[in-house]
């Protein structure tokens, strides 16, 4: 899920969608919300109509161009001018702010769209199913991931084979809150990812650049 929100992000929004198997990604502006879809291709995709950029109604017109998200209007209050402009240019339903666990998941439940199926992403034999927080190796389920790791392995498999950066993980992992973790916090999950999936993937450190995951094929 791709939230854009000018608002900061709740403190328990990102763990408590991610017990759901829900990942999320919160951005500031339309403007960095374009990246952002563009670079992870989300499910859903929920935006307040005052963040900063291009007009709301005008950034959704534009990812809907671009692919087939199920697209939430985001509400401080009721207004029948908002929910006009954005259901007119693709919206389909709304929340209201600030956001609550069970509100969003609410709405993705009802989405038209499979969550199941977009929740799936495989590797060579390497499956990771996050509605089912479940990492599976051919037909044989990999021990739980703490939720770190798997948040963790779930970005690098999106990327795989390609380079992960820094910045991007701790994106991924604890959002653009203040105070996000420094490269040695992300090392130190990356040290334990690696010994949970070791023979099965590997996890590169490329010096400058950040992380990339390959998984090895007999």
């Amino acid at each position: 899920m791709l939230v854009v929100d000018p608002d900061r992000e709740p403190d328990d929004l990102r763990d408590g969608l991610a017990g759901r198997g829900v990942h999320l990604t919160w951005v500031n502006s339309t403007t960095d919300g374009l990246i952002a879809f563009g670079r992870t291709d989300p499910h859903a995709v929920v935006v307040a109509p005052e963040a900063a950029g291009i007009p709301a109604d005008e950034f959704v017109t534009t990812i809907r161009r671009h692919g087939s998200p199920y697209v939430i209007a985001a509400l401080g209050e009721i207004s029948d001018a908002a929910v006009g402009s954005l259901m007119v240019a693709g919206a389909s339903a709304w929340v209201p702010r600030p956001f609550s666990v069970g509100e969003l998941w609410g709405q993705l439940s009802s989405s038209p769209h499979s969550i199941e199926e977009h929740a799936r992403i495989a590797v060579g034999p390497l499956e990771l199913d996050a509605a089912a927080y479940r990492v599976t190796v051919g037909a044989e389920r990999l021990p739980d991931l703490p939720l770190k790791e798997f948040e963790l392995l779930r970005a690098l498999m999106l990327r795989a084979p390609g380079v992960v950066s820094d910045d991007e993980l701790r994106a991924a992992l604890w959002g653009t809150r203040d105070g996000s973790p420094s490269g040695n916090t992300i090392a130190m999950h990356v040290t334990r990812l690696r010994a949970r999936i070791g023979g099965v993937a590997e996890v590169r450190r490329i010096r400058g650049r950040g992380y990339a995951l390959t998984v090895e094929v007999d």
